[in-house]
């Protein structure tokens, strides 16, 4: 059966080109950040027991996680945990499978314990969070749809390669903060980047939590503020060719004593919350300047979750129209399913790209529809690689 492709040339100007764009990356300590890593990793989880356990997996949709920031005493110096973070899990899935019980619950705060341990080097997840699952049965209608690996929602897909300078820049420079700069300096993981540009003039604004055990005072604070500073102002120069403006914790107030000290690396130990999906998509940032899907793709089930499987499929396909059609500098993807149909078989799949030289021609567009029609014909693949941790979903 053939599939519903549209291949057309995108119109208006390059986002290089305009004269202002905007964009975010929410590093991987920040609260919608850390809902995002444990909504996956419960999902993974729950797939790797029932897998082990029972020889198949069931139907689920863990992407409801929610993060109640805690209460914090912090200075130079220490600080004290007054009230703990909550995590509460909640979505669906298949508590028992015949005859056998499935142990949701545990599974699901033992993953969410296990993203902490692994993502944050200050936060503990026993001694700072109160964890909690709600997790329920799902719906039978959608368990069917599990089932039958047709699509159990009727949404889209979309994202766009490749990056642009600024989306690189700021994607990057959050990745350095977070993987490079931390084990220089007594920083944690709660990093936000905000990429303005102007024109040609780049302005990033970074927010870098600061570890107080380990900042004696303000005196120290600033000189090592000083120092993460030029690192970033470094490295940024060395992505990009152009004026790079750099800023780091803007909110510093040294007459009010205010200062971006934090007990665990987190804003979550006090006054900020968090939500599954409203950070950053699939590409890795968050661009109001391009198309995007909202779907919380993160903790949705890789089997037959449009919300999931179609933002990853749009990706890779993007990335690879870029790759392997050399006439065509940039690509997005739409794809768009309807509940109960095939995946391989959306309602429409269909990109807009940038031809290189001159127009969309008949080959063009031939290449690029078989591109469209491989990754959809495989979309097995994308369903072992988003279980097998190999696509970052945020």
């Amino acid at each position: 059966m053939e599939r519903n492709i549209v291949v057309a040339e995108a119109t208006g100007q390059p986002i290089d080109d305009l004269p202002v764009e905007i964009v975010e990356r929410k590093g991987i300590g920040h609260p919608d950040s850390l809902c995002d890593g444990i909504a996956e990793r419960v999902s993974r989880e729950y797939s790797r027991w029932c897998e082990d356990n029972l020889g198949t997996l069931l139907h689920h949709n863990f992407d409801k996680v929610q993060l109640v920031a805690g209460e914090v005493d912090v200075a130079f110096g220490g600080g004290t945990m007054i009230r703990p973070i909550r995590i509460q899990i909640a979505g669906r899935g298949t508590p028992s499978y015949n005859g056998h019980k499935v142990p949701m619950d545990t599974i699901a705060i033992e993953a969410a314990r296990a993203h902490i341990r692994e993502t944050m080097r200050y936060l503990d997840p026993v001694a700072h969070c109160v964890i909690e699952s709600y997790a329920g049965r799902g719906a039978p209608e959608l368990v069917s749809v599990v089932d039958q690996v047709t699509a159990n929602d009727t949404s889209f897909g979309v994202s766009h390669w490749p990056r642009s300078v600024l989306e690189r820049d700021v994607y990057e420079t959050a990745q350095h903060i977070n993987y490079t700069l931390r084990d220089q300096f007594p920083i944690g993981e709660d990093v936000k980047v905000m990429g303005l540009r102007c024109g040609q003039q780049v302005i990033l604004t970074c927010a870098v939590p600061f570890i107080a055990p380990r900042v004696k005072d303000a005196d120290e604070y600033d000189e090592v503020k000083h120092a993460v500073h030029a690192a970033i102002q470094s490295f940024v120069e060395s992505l990009d060719s152009r004026p790079v403006t750099v800023h780091v914790n803007t909110a510093d107030a040294a007459k009010k004593g205010d200062y971006y000290l934090t007990l665990t690396g987190t804003s979550a130990e006090m006054g900020d919350d968090g939500s599954v999906g409203r950070g950053n998509r699939v590409n890795g940032v968050i661009a109001p300047f391009r198309s995007a899907s909202l779907e919380a793709a993160a903790g949705k089930n890789p089997i037959s979750h449009v919300g999931k499987v179609y933002n990853v499929l749009a990706l890779l396909a993007a990335q690879d129209i870029v790759a392997r059609v050399p006439t065509v500098k940039e690509a997005s993807v739409y794809i768009l399913s309807q509940i109960g149909h095939p995946l391989d078989q959306p309602l429409m799949c269909t990109a807009t790209v940038r031809p290189a030289n001159g127009r969309l021609t008949p080959g063009i567009e031939a290449d690029v529809r078989a591109v469209l029609d491989e990754h959809l014909a495989n979309v097995g693949q994308i369903r072992q690689k988003i279980r097998a941790g190999e696509v970052t979903l945020y």
